[in-house]
């Protein structure tokens, strides 16, 4: 286990998305891959295994173009695909990513021995290794080993930003071996490693009413954490309702998958998203009935453009499943994003219409970003007499008033919501730009954008508020810095770009001013016509700047 805490550490360090060797030059298999590798270094991921594919029927076993396969197959979701290129690599000098793929099929079918000799084999990049290792722990319970796994991993459990995961796996192969009492333990270390894993929770909870502690069960499902997820929702209720939590026996290829999506969850938070994809796909493989991992995958497809992917991705989630409505409430949001309002608003009122919280939510936010703020309004009122306590109904309620016009019900609700989540970022930024831009308690509204900025220091619209508020005030040298770095952090946003030509101008860096403003216009700004004007013209001559104190 040295090895595996020395992989963590490599990992950390940086993002080990792996790229092929280059193949044995066939000109146009040759051509094929360098394709691949470019659409793969893009993240079209779909079209590098076309590519990989062609290349292959032209030079078969050629090692980096399966490699380039496997890893493009399981970065698009295509299993498979990938089972196909795993089959076609050799026994022995085989890419890890091959290795990996058939020892998920192995453990799948129960054939632990297998799977664990071709783990032994997976040689590769950290990230690939990591995931080859985490695997092969399941393979080695499957035969019987589970006390020396879980002793091994006990000392892990502290390591960032694996020690959630590392916990979370002790207390499953604990669990997997029936040591329940020492499994208990090990799940209520994992909850407090720094890393949420709804799987891992849902585990904890049935074995708590396993070994009678429905109370127990019951405080931890109602946590403020989980009791947002699908998935603890459901196996709340039907606790509640006196069933039993019906989750899916803990197997090897379970606790495997739990693994995998885990080690995704780190990979994308070290940037590395073909590892982050490759691995919510193994997920899949080793639990295809694991919907939260789905939703994960397709998440990341809609983020990267992948429109189609991820509306595939999402319609193998079956009506059944607890994360149904949140599947047809993300594909409503993909569809929203990708520049189908109508369709993505289509859907959210048909989801709506079930009566989900969720789904309401998201229909109004939808309309208030579409701007369509007189429907957004009556929804955010409905949600707030059905949870009076949900902070995110006052702010969302109160950002459409302010956009109606109605100051005074939309500062009312923007402070009970601060009321309700004092260091909410969002609403402290809110509240506070909304004084400074009216010119109302700008003392008070100028503390609250720097509480919001230390809180989120990367949100290059906060920033801008910051920024702004500077400027509003007449402190252009640092407007201009704020504004600066908030471009730096957001470049393709056209208000921020707008704000720093404004701040430019002001402290007479008149041919940057109209740089930004210029840039302003290509990224579909709200106004273009007004940012037009300033080309032409500039800013008029300035008002006496408002005071601090005022």
């Amino acid at each position: 286990m040295l090895r595996l805490a020395a992989l963590a550490a490599s990992v950390c360090l940086a993002a080990c998305a792996t790229t092929p060797r280059e193949p044995a030059q066939d000109s146009r298999a040759y051509a094929d891959f360098l394709i691949g590798r470019v659409a793969n270094a893009r993240a079209d991921h779909a079209a590098a295994a076309d590519r990989y594919f062609a290349a292959l029927a032209r030079n078969p076993g050629d090692v980096s173009l399966v490699q380039g396969a496997l890893i493009s197959s399981l970065a698009s979701g295509d299993v498979e695909r990938a089972r196909r290129a795993a089959r076609m690599a050799s026994r022995t000098d085989a890419p890890a990513y091959a290795h990996i793929v058939r020892a998920a099929d192995a453990l799948l079918a129960q054939r632990y021995a297998q799977a664990d000799a071709e783990l032994d084999r997976a040689q590769g990049t950290a990230a690939e290794e990591m995931l080859a290792r985490m695997v092969a722990n399941w393979a080695e319970a499957g035969q019987g080993r589970s006390s020396d796994i879980a002793a091994d991993l006990a000392p892990l459990a502290s390591v960032r930003p694996y020690g959630g995961l590392f916990g979370y796996q002790q207390a499953l192969v604990l669990d997997y071996a029936g040591r329940q009492s020492e499994a208990l333990a090990a799940y209520e270390a994992a909850a407090q490693g720094g890393l949420w894993l709804p799987n891992g929770v849902a585990r904890h909870a049935d074995l708590l009413m396993r070994t009678g502690a429905r109370d127990r069960a019951m405080a931890l499902l109602n946590a403020e954490s989980n009791a947002g997820n699908p998935a603890l929702v459901a196996m709340r209720r039907q606790i509640e309702a006196g069933e039993p939590a019906a989750l899916e026996r803990l197997t090897p290829a379970r606790g495997a998958a739990a693994a995998a999506y885990g080690l995704s969850a780190i990979f994308r938070q070290e940037h590395d998203t073909t590892n982050s994809l490759a691995a919510l796909t193994l997920a899949l493989m080793l639990d295809p009935h694991f919907d939260g991992a789905r939703l994960a995958l397709a998440q990341q497809q809609s983020e990267l453009g992948h429109v189609a992917i991820a509306r595939r991705v999402l319609s193998e989630v079956a009506p059944s499943s607890p994360y149904h409505i949140s599947a047809r409430t993300l594909e409503a949001w993909i569809l929203y994003d990708s520049g189908d309002q109508a369709g993505g608003i289509a859907l959210a009122q048909d989801v709506a219409a079930t009566g989900d919280l969720r789904a309401r939510r998201a229909l109004g936010d939808m309309y208030r970003g579409a701007r369509r703020f007189e429907e957004a309004e009556p929804i955010y009122t409905a949600l707030i007499v059905e949870q009076p306590n949900e902070w995110r109904s006052y702010f969302s309620r109160g950002a459409a008033r302010e956009q109606l016009g109605r100051w005074p019900e939309a500062e009312a609700d923007l402070r009970r919501a601060l009321e309700l989540s004092p260091d909410q970022p969002d609403v402290l930024n809110y509240l506070g730009y909304s004084w400074v831009d009216r010119g109302e308690r700008l003392q008070e509204g100028l503390a609250m954008i720097r509480r919001a900025a230390e809180i989120r220091p990367m949100s290059g619209a906060i920033i801008d508020s910051l920024g702004w508020a500077y400027f509003r005030l007449g402190d252009y040298a640092q407007a201009v810095d704020w504004l600066e770095t908030a471009v730096r952090l957001e470049p393709a946003d056209p208000t921020l770009n707008d704000h720093l030509g404004d701040a430019y101008w002001r402290i007479g860096r008149r041919i940057e001013a109209r740089f930004q403003w210029q840039r302003a216009m290509t990224l579909d700004p709200d106004d273009p016509e007004a940012i037009r004007l300033k080309i032409e013209n500039g800013l008029p001559d300035e008002a006496a700047p408002q005071s601090a104190n005022r």
